[in-house]
């Protein structure tokens, strides 16, 4: 009777074990294996494209044609790897949106024509939805600003910190045209999530 008390007091210790390592390797969902894995791919596929003087020059001339030939509101400045700004600024990239693999928590990585590499993870949603309803930014430097990108050095782990939504503040984020309406900026803490 005592062994088998024993027993099965070390069962229920292992068990819990075994369910608190996954319950803690859930709660990083910034830190995951298959979010790392992802930003190691597109590290490698951004760094290729944006090396590639051929591929920009075709690219951004479909984009400056077709900025030209219809409203950039409708999202006629970005391709699924590209984003032109209307200073002639680009910025190469790769996203994932959470709704579209539920192991990797948004991320945003991109190379712009600075060679300075950035990261967000702000929600741009399924193959940039956000962007397309947005108007053209003027610079990657206003792009940064508005999608809450930050540097960092195109190698390392530092690209999957949080950078949305900021801890303190309004959690929407508003076209840099408009004027965010008088809740979300009247200390209210915070608007809408």
């Amino acid at each position: 009777m005592k062994k088998k008390a024993i027993i099965a007091g070390l069962g229920i210790l292992a068990l819990l074990g075994a369910v608190g390592l996954v319950l803690s390797q859930r709660g990083d969902r910034l830190h995951a294996k298959a979010r790392k894995d992802w930003k190691d791919q597109a590290i490698i596929e951004i760094a290729r494209r944006a090396a590639d003087t051929n591929w920009l020059a075709i690219e951004t001339g479909t984009l400056k044609k077709g900025a030209a030939q219809k409203d950039a509101d409708e999202g006629a400045w970005l391709t699924d790897h590209l984003i032109l700004m209307t200073n002639g600024e680009w910025i190469v990239y790769a996203s994932k949106c959470s709704k579209e693999d539920r192991r990797i928590h948004d991320i945003f990585l991109g190379r712009g024509l600075n060679g300075k590499w950035y990261y967000s993870t702000f929600h741009f949603c399924k193959r940039m939805l956000v962007l397309t309803v947005d108007e053209q930014p003027g610079s990657v430097a206003q792009f940064a600003e508005t999608y809450f990108l930050r540097e960092f050095d195109g190698i390392s782990d530092d690209c999957l910190q949080k950078t949305w939504p900021p801890e303190h503040g309004p959690k929407l984020r508003f076209p840099t045209t408009s004027t965010p309406p008088p809740s979300a900026t009247s200390g209210n803490g915070g608007g809408l999530k």
